[in-house]
């Protein structure tokens, strides 16, 4: 067990940096605990609570046990607190111990600055302190210098400075930490920043198509309503309109019947003669001086006159002008994906053309010498592209233009030609296979020589030699060559990239709570996703469950499911009827809801 402190003066982002280097450390794999040294007389209970009595009444120890955590608080009385290193004995086994504060302690720190402090550096004083964490650009110190918004370049900085990571290296798990996988956040957060930075240096192209052809795209320009809507106060149901006020000082049920009545489309306004009711049908503008109107089916008619029941309610059954739609009101947002009702909302206001993003422009490529095309004969090791069809058809069902640019042989010239020139035309290029690190995986390689690599090999279930990165004005993702590899990092990675070139907000699929309806190993330190299918119990309640082998593979693991469950780093085994994030594939516009 190694020890690592964190200090630093007052209101300098201890707690802050401390917190994000254990989540980040968590993620990674590693097992952390964690000392905090309060110089006050804090307490963990409220007085009056039943372990604080004990406490109270005497007793030297008091452990406070629930369904979830159990806490062990020691009265010191009158003796002297207990040394750091005492401390430290009550630990359980873990590969870490960070400490936030202590700062006499003699264990190796990290001190955290945001403000300089006029006493000073603690660095300057204490020999203890190899590295300073900050958000200064010129600090004077001679410890190293470290980002203190960059949790990820901290929790490396103490794990080489402890040899944690090197200590693991004899390990052979190809997702243990050594192996300096990237983590799925990290990926995310990266590609977020680069879509950002290029949407905002570029025109994105958009296009004004006829309303009907505007469904499934994304508006380029916010919709404004020219007008209110309702256009004028217009009556709800089929009935009889009155004054209630007049009504009521009546203090009498029936209204003698107006010759007239108010028909939706009629043209002129309409006055209600004063001790009347006025036939009234749907759509129809409300006539002048009414405010309250009946339903045909709660009233009785009698030669000439209408009897209204005592409790008819006052102002009901019309909507009033600008109720659903103000005038200059945005209806639909700029960003925002047209559906059928954006549709519908759009022709009520008017508007017969909508100004548009263009779909994004996908190259798409397999690799490989042992990929082949339909219908082609196969040798004994050759395979059918599989990938490239599943893709294709996949990239469209998110509204991609995609080029389908063929089969790549492991071949780095003809890769790097190939992906140099689809550069110049699309804006994203998506390839599958070759990733990977062995001698005939060009595709990371080639990124590196004609491009910018982001983001390459991550520690994620399935799709660990998934690559991002940039060729041009191009972004780049390189896919794993196992069909569900390619089928799942499409689904997490690409699914938020093509929301966000095709002009949407950067978003990553909705989840939802379910159970588990099985058992589940999995490693703390990578992020998984599993598939399953939803299976309906006999008293309701919905299960999930594996949809098949579960290996990179197995294509019928996608087929017989209807999601993926998603399973954070943080995470390891879970048992049958564990609460779980479910992605629907419906969600993605895919399969049934």
């Amino acid at each position: 067990m190694q020890v690592f402190g964190i200090v630093g003066w007052k209101n300098n982002g201890k707690t802050t940096l401390v917190e994000s280097v254990i989540k980040k450390l968590t993620q990674m794999g590693y097992k952390v605990s964690s000392i905090k040294h309060a110089h006050h007389n804090v307490d963990l209970e409220e007085p009056g609570r039943d372990s604080y009595r004990h406490r109270e009444a005497g007793a030297r120890q008091t452990l406070l046990a629930s369904e979830k955590r159990f806490a062990l608080m020691s009265e010191h009385r009158d003796e002297k607190p207990p040394e750091l290193e005492a401390l430290l004995g009550l630990f359980e086994p873990c590969d870490l111990v960070i400490v936030e504060g202590y700062k006499g302690a003699k264990h190796p720190k990290i001190e955290a600055v945001l403000t300089p402090n006029e006493r000073g550096l603690l660095a300057q004083k204490d020999s203890n302190i190899v590295a300073v964490a900050t958000n200064q650009k010129d600090l004077a110190t001679n410890v190293a210098l470290l980002d203190i918004n960059n949790p990820s370049e901290v929790a490396q900085f103490i794990l080489q400075h402890t040899g944690i990571e090197k200590s693991l290296s004899a390990t052979n798990d190809c997702y243990s930490p050594n192996q300096n996988l990237l983590l799925a956040e990290e990926v995310w957060e990266k590609m977020q920043s680069t879509v950002n930075e290029l949407m905002s240096s570029q025109i994105h192209k958009s296009q004004t198509l006829a309303l009907g052809d505007c469904i499934n795209r994304r508006l380029a320009q916010d919709v404004i309503s020219p007008y209110d809507s309702p256009r004028f106060d217009n009556v709800a149901v089929d009935g009889y309109a009155f004054n209630f006020e007049h009504w009521q000082s009546l203090n009498k049920k029936s209204l003698p019947l107006m010759s007239k009545e108010a028909n939706a489309g009629a043209g002129a306004e309409t006055h209600l003669e004063k001790g009347h009711c006025i036939r009234v049908l749907t759509g129809a503008r409300l006539p002048e001086g009414c405010d309250t109107v009946v339903m045909q089916e709660d009233v009785t008619v009698n030669a000439g006159s209408v009897n209204f029941s005592e409790d008819c309610k006052a102002f009901a059954n019309w909507r009033a002008k600008g109720e659903d739609v103000q005038a200059g009101q945005v209806i639909i947002s700029k960003g925002q994906k047209i559906r059928p009702q954006d549709i519908g909302l759009a022709a009520a206001a008017g508007h017969a053309k909508l100004c548009v993003y263009a779909p994004v422009k996908v190259a798409l490529f397999s690799t490989g010498n042992e990929v082949f095309e339909l219908g082609e004969t196969l040798p004994e090791d050759g395979i059918y592209d599989v990938n490239r069809h599943l893709l294709k058809a996949l990239l469209e069902s998110l509204h991609c233009e995609v080029s389908d640019l063929g089969i790549l042989e492991d071949d780095f010239s003809q890769v790097e030609n190939a992906i140099s020139q689809a550069s110049k035309n699309h804006q994203l290029i998506v390839t599958s296979g070759g990733a990977s690190t062995g001698s005939h995986d060009h595709v990371a390689q080639v990124l590196k020589q004609i491009g910018k690599v982001h983001g390459w090999r991550l520690a994620i279930k399935p799709g660990r030699p998934l690559a991002f990165g940039q060729v041009g004005k191009a972004l780049f993702l390189g896919l794993p060559g196992n069909p569900v590899a390619a089928n799942v990092c499409t689904l997490m990675f690409g699914q938020p990239l093509i929301r966000a070139l095709s002009g949407g907000n950067w978003h990553r699929p909705k989840h939802y709570l379910l159970k588990l309806g099985f058992d589940v190993k999995k490693k703390v330190g990578r992020r998984e996703w599993l598939r399953v299918y939803q299976e309906v119990q006999a008293d309701g309640t919905v299960l999930l469950q594996r949809s098949a082998s579960h290996g990179s593979g197995i294509l019928t693991s996608m087929t017989r499911a209807d999601g993926l469950v998603e399973l954070d780093e943080a995470t390891g085994n879970l048992a049958k009827g564990t609460l779980v994030n479910y992605i629907a594939f419906a969600s993605f516009g895919i399969g049934d809801a």
